[in-house]
């Protein structure tokens, strides 16, 4: 390794120090903004003025901090890299071939933030998949798209070091677009979603779809008929493999400029949304029913009705059906129906299916709505929102259930009527005894006297 003099050291350092005091000169001039636009919003306040949404400074402002502090973090690593590399008087050979050869695998930039929102039908495409974002650096898309077998110098590249990072963001954008899409799913259902984005079958699909493993460079086992002479790599390999080369490809996508999570976003969450299409619909339909029934119309006040920002409550499926036909003396129940079998989708978990069934108001177990999912909970919930969704039966069974309260009313006004008949010929019975019963004593005095 050839020696650095004492001046080229000195000036890569000054350098350092100049970037970092801009950075750290931007990130001052970012927050007392924000200090001085705070200070304003407090002064309104102070003086009973309408004053802007503190939300709405913080957004304004944090944008400019947030940046301004990861270009520092990244000062901060590259000075510690810097040292760590520096006294070394022996380097590994692939590192000074990777220096040689310009390879910059070990220092990728970090991606800026971007915002991972819910899914909405509006996601789903048309018609195909989505259009394939291209990676912009030749050597992270040549690496993306090379197998550790056809690796032949140290320097080179595959796809292993790649498809680790992409691992990691197919992994957390999965989770975050479940999270902010199915509410009221647990746990464990979010994670079975997640899986089905995730497992190898789906993403080897994804390659071979895009045609990125005709683009990608193979050991000869790998061809359709192995290597000849020789092995041939099992169908589950070879699966697992083309998963890899999509979470590698997905990487190289993000890494390969600035700009490359605000272009990866947006094409894989249309594209996971073809494999969830059925759930994010169905999920869709119901946010749009609770948001039109988003509470009791009994139980708002006119302070209610003024108060626009109030926040609304969504109520369950099961909840809205019990309120629109619900009754005493009235049963609404969920029962299985048949067995369960297994998810088309997954081929190994159970689908369960739930019926809603209704007695009262003259019927006898009336199927209102079936539903089914990975749970019957869930199953149940979209049993009670497809009845609900039948709005000529909720119609025709709210009007008996309003006959059914005005003959129960009319029946509570008989009683009461009855009743109070009652007591008034109780009391003039007894009115008529204590009369009898005083002449009775009167007419005994006189005869005494």
């Amino acid at each position: 390794m050839s020696k650095r003099s004492h001046a080229e050291f000195a000036s890569k350092e000054e350098a350092s120090v100049l970037k970092i005091l801009d950075h750290a000169t931007d990130l001052l001039k970012a927050a007392e903004a924000m200090k001085k636009d705070a200070e304003a919003v407090k002064k309104e306040l102070d003086n009973f003025r309408q004053a802007p949404d503190i939300i709405s400074v913080l957004q304004r402002h944090n944008k400019n901090i947030l940046h301004s502090a990861q270009l520092l973090s990244q000062d901060e690593t590259n000075v510690v890299g810097q040292l760590e590399s520096e006294p070394r008087k022996i380097q590994k050979l692939d590192e000074d071939d990777k220096t040689k050869s310009g390879n910059t695998s070990t220092a990728f930039s970090i991606p800026s933030l971007i915002s991972l929102s819910r899914w909405t039908p509006d996601d789903i495409p048309t018609s195909g998949l989505p259009p394939l974002p291209p990676i912009l650096d030749p050597a992270l898309e040549q690496a993306a798209l090379t197998h550790s077998g056809m690796v032949t110098k140290p320097a080179d590249m595959s796809y292993e070091r790649l498809e680790w990072i992409g691992d990691a963001y197919l992994y957390l954008m999965s989770t975050s677009f479940i999270y902010q899409t199915f509410s009221d799913l647990g746990p464990g259902r979010c994670t079975q979603l997640r899986e089905r984005l995730v497992k190898n079958e789906c993403l080897s699909d994804f390659t071979v779809q895009y045609g990125i493993n005709k683009r990608t460079n193979f050991p000869a086992e790998f061809d359709l008929n192995g290597r000849v002479g020789g092995s041939t790599t099992s169908r589950n390999t070879k699966q697992k493999v083309l998963g890899d080369v999509f979470e590698a490809y997905v990487a190289a996508a993000i890494l390969g400029d600035p700009d490359g999570l605000s272009r990866v976003v947006p094409w894989i969450k249309s594209l996971w949304s073809t494999k969830l299409a059925k759930e994010i619909r169905a999920e869709s339909d119901l946010q749009n029913y609770l948001a039109a029934h988003h509470t009791n119309d009994s139980s708002k006040t006119e302070e209610d009705d003024d108060d626009e920002d109030a926040p609304k409550q969504e109520l369950h499926p099961k909840v809205l059906l019990s309120q629109a036909i619900g009754a005493v003396g009235i049963k609404i129940s969920y029962n299985d129906v048949g067995k369960p079998r297994l998810d088309k989708v997954t081929g190994k978990l159970p689908l369960y299916t739930v019926g809603v069934f209704l007695d009262g108001y003259g019927e006898r177990n009336l199927q209102l709505g079936i539903g089914s999912a990975l749970s019957k909970k869930e199953a149940g919930a979209n049993a009670a929102l497809a009845a609900l969704q039948n709005k000529k039966l909720i119609k025709r069974l709210q009007a008996k259930r309003e006959a059914f309260l005005e003959f129960a009313k009319q029946a509570q006004v008989t009683e009461a009527t009855e009743a109070t008949e009652a007591t008034e010929d109780a009391e003039d019975a007894e009115d008529a005894e204590a009369v009898g019963s005083t002449e009775s004593k009167q007419k005994e005095y006189d005869n005494w006297s």
